[in-house]
């Protein structure tokens, strides 16, 4: 789960920042930084979800 978030959040900036090289059109670079962002932010979900999951409060970690 935590290598899936790393590759949505890898992904997201490689289309955003690809958006730039890829079009002169300012039309087409703003859907592919509108969908590198989206991306992005859907890894960063990923990852604190997978996080949430694993804490440490919830096993009784070290703290207890």
């Amino acid at each position: 789960m935590q290598v899936l978030a790393l590759l949505l959040l890898v992904g997201g900036w490689m289309i955003a920042v690809g958006g730039l090289v890829a079009s002169d059109a300012v039309a087409v670079r703003l859907i592919l930084a509108s969908l590198g962002l989206a991306t992005s932010l859907g890894g960063i979900a990923t990852l604190t979800s997978a996080y949430i999951q694993n804490a440490s409060w919830k096993k009784g970690g070290a703290w207890r």
